[in-house]
């Protein structure tokens, strides 16, 4: 007697807004947050750099149960955003906490135009990104060494609209 038996994908739950705690990062938070980089990117950004961007305050991590589940880095000049990066452990991906960190950053940027590059092979992330009104601009050759970036632009228009 044959018996098959269907291997089930864990379901993935949402966190909902009162379960994660998003706040700005601190220097005693580099070492996880480099953690969750290194298993992120073919090309994490080095200690330094993300030591430099806690520093001048422009990152925020996502808190599950009192534990760094994921970041947000970005900068902004005037009324423009740049999102240099965002990055959650792969654990915990799909579960919307890049929802609520890029929520959570539009939120506190109302005012501002938004601009990203992305690679075109992570299409995770363009969905996010197009889901809270980014939209592809450009490509820049070769930004990853391997890899072209699309250019991604959230214009003011489509802040007001969302209101």
């Amino acid at each position: 007697m044959n018996y098959f038996f269907k291997v089930m994908e864990p379901v993935k739950m949402r966190i909902k807004a009162d379960e994660i705690n998003i706040r700005p990062a601190d220097e005693r938070d580099l070492e996880k947050i480099f953690e969750i980089e290194t298993r992120s990117f073919k090309k994490p950004w080095s200690k330094n750099l993300l030591l430099y961007s806690i520093r001048i305050g422009g990152m925020f991590v996502a808190e599950i149960d009192g534990e760094i589940r994921g970041y947000i880095a970005f900068s902004k000049i005037l009324d423009e955003v740049h999102i240099e990066n965002i990055a959650v452990e792969p654990e915990w991906r799909g579960k919307g906490i890049g929802s609520h960190l890029l929520k959570f950053v539009i939120e506190k940027n109302k005012d501002c135009e938004f601009f990203l590059e992305v690679r075109p092979s992570n299409q995770s992330a363009i969905s996010l990104y197009k889901k809270f009104g980014f939209f592809e601009v450009g490509r820049r050759k070769k930004y990853y060494g391997d890899e072209d970036a699309i250019m991604m632009v959230r214009r003011k228009e489509i802040i007001r609209r969302t209101k």
